[in-house]
């Protein structure tokens, strides 16, 4: 008996339990919150005519109400708390970043499909962007820039003088030229920088939503409701040219828009006929695609079939430079070329002159104009010599060093700083383990292994040994690319070494040897034996071979000569 009362106990509890489940249930749904949004949609987005953003969460929309009652994922219907009424709203989702809705008004309780069906063909169609989190922008779907353009805002098509819309480094964004028509009213001159957000497609319509700024007016506090846009665009891609006929929204919505040809303003974009079509890096220079500054603080990357070169840097900062081949003035042997680049650095652009000088082993100078110039013509016709960049490439291959022997070190850059060091606190004491740290070397070997492809400077407690990796000779000096075979990960990790030769004064005519190390590039303005990360002023010993013979034959006289010393000394007592 007992345990058929527990059993009934336990039952009555569960359907308790059910009821009031379904009532709860009955009660919320008939509040709202009986389905979710999708998950993507959870944010704060902005609608042109709301003054702050409106959040979207798993259940609810801001100023709209709670998610009630969905069908066929795009159908929904809201509960309003505040006004106790529903609403239906029919949402699509364009792209990741812009829902477009209509609705209904606010009414009493209904069936989805009732009030849904209140939602005439006309009804307003609102758009939202996504704010937060913030999209991330997508490349522009205007290629290949730079353009021409021509543009009308209801006055007239601005045709002459022509404006111009160039690429940036990032592709999601792109610089718009206006230029003033004298025979159009209405028009200036203006530069605009858009930056794409989102495209879709409907039927056979592209749309493009994006965010304008003024560039001359950076400063000023521009609202979303003077940034976003929506745009309608056609490409027609011909033989020799591409063209793009756009539409552009009068303000932050996509109202208005029906055609390329129909809206606030119109422009067509055509590209322009540019001499870099039939311009490419050569292949002495291209064989490697990526080259590095001495210092390896900037990469150099060619792409996109040998006419492009990305200049990026590798400190973990961010700077890119994108140069398009423009055209060749002058080229010698495959050993040097001068040609004018079309260069973008963020949405800034120009022409540059660019010179490249093959050395030998896998190492290129540059030198590059510093001035961005509207006409290719002026770009190499600058007075002034700018400073070489060295590139090297990461397949370095050890070559022969030049100037082969052994050199005594009669001066350093560390010796005189040492020295310095010491004038100032006379109580130091230049220990032999400062000396070392110092690098004050007393003694070089050139080339004297068996492969002839290395340096070792020598003290009586420390040595250091660098690969060469190509030397070259350029106005009565030398060049020697090198690297460190151990280092700590704080020093350089290549060298250009410069040095200069000349006959002895002694009496032995010994030839001496002026050089500096420098660890950024071969810095022309750098006196070999003074300035540079290292320096070193040397006086030959004599050939590698030399001096191995004439150590060899002092060791084999010296015990002779001390048997002789001794029966010297033994006579003269």
């Amino acid at each position: 008996m007992a345990a058929i009362l527990n059993m009934f106990t336990l039952t009555s509890s569960a359907v308790f339990a059910r009821i009031f489940l379904l009532l709860t249930f009955t009660v919320y749904s008939s509040y709202g919150g009986g389905c979710t949004f999708p998950a993507e949609w959870t944010g704060s987005w902005f609608q042109s005519g709301i003054p702050s953003l409106i959040a979207i969460n798993s259940t609810h929309i801001q100023m709209k109400g709670e998610c009630s009652e969905t069908e066929s994922y795009d159908k929904f219907l809201l509960y309003d708390r505040s006004y106790d009424c529903y609403r239906c709203m029919v949402i699509h989702e364009k792209h990741k970043y812009v829902l477009q809705y209509k609705e209904t008004f606010c009414s009493q309780k209904d069936s989805l499909s009732s009030i849904c069906d209140e939602i005439s063909g006309d009804a307003p169609l609102y758009s939202m962007f996504r704010k937060e989190p913030a999209a991330v922008p997508q490349p522009c779907p205007f290629h290949p820039a730079p353009f021409t353009f021509t543009y009308n805002r209801g006055s007239g098509d601005c045709v002459y003088p022509p404006s111009r819309a160039e690429s940036c480094t990032d592709d999601s964004r792109l610089l718009l030229r206006y230029m003033a028509c004298p025979d159009v009213p209405g028009t200036e001159s203006n530069v605009e920088e858009l930056v794409c957000l989102a495209t879709w497609k409907e039927g056979s319509t592209r749309y493009l939503v994006g965010q304008i700024s003024q560039v001359q007016r950076r400063n000023s506090i521009a609202s979303d409701e003077d940034t976003y846009r929506c745009f309608i665009y056609k490409g027609l891609h011909g033989d020799k040219s591409t063209s793009y006929i756009i539409a552009q929204s009068g303000d932050a919505t996509c109202n208005g828009l029906s055609s390329p040809t129909d809206g606030s303003r119109t422009m067509k974009l055509t590209t322009s006929d540019d001499e870099h079509n039939r311009c490419h890096f050569p292949g002495w220079i291209v064989e490697h695609h990526k080259w590095y500054s001495l210092d390896h603080t900037h990469q150099y990357h060619f792409t996109t079939k040998n006419a492009t070169l990305k200049i990026m840097n590798t400190d973990g900062s961010f700077e890119e430079k994108r140069l398009v081949c423009h055209s060749i003035l002058e080229q010698k042997d495959k050993k040097q070329i001068t040609l004018v680049a079309h260069v973008t650095r963020g949405c800034e652009s120009g022409h540059i002159c660019l010179k490249f000088y093959r050395r030998e082993g896998n190492v290129l100078e540059l030198q590059q104009g510093s001035n961005l110039w509207e006409s290719p013509q002026d770009a190499c016709a600058e007075s002034t010599q700018p400073s070489f960049i060295t590139l090297i490439t990461t397949s370095l291959t050890p070559m022969r060093c030049p100037i082969l022997g052994r050199y005594s070190i009669i001066d350093s850059l560390a010796d005189r700083r040492r020295r310095r060091q010491q004038i100032g606190d006379p109580d130091s004491e230049g220990t032999q383990m400062s000396e070392c740290v110092a690098g004050d070397y007393d003694s070089a070997s050139i080339g004297c292994g068996a492969a002839q492809d290395t340096i070792e400077f020598k003290s009586s407690c420390t040595s250091t040994v660098y690969t060469c990796y190509g030397s070259w000779q350029e106005g009565g000096r030398g060049f020697l690319v090198a690297a460190p075979v151990a280092r700590s990960s704080t020093h350089p990790r290549t060298f250009c070494f410069m040095y200069t030769t000349r006959p002895g004064n002694d009496t032995r005519g010994s030839e001496t040897i002026s050089l500096s190390a420098v660890s950024v590039s071969c810095d022309r303005r750098a006196v070999p034996g003074r300035h540079g990360d290292k320096a070193y002023n040397l006086t030959s010993n004599g050939t590698c071979e030399q001096s191995s013979k004439y150590n060899s034959v002092a060791t084999k006289l010296a015990p002779a000569a001390i048997l002789l010393l001794s029966l010297l000394l033994a006579t003269l007592r």
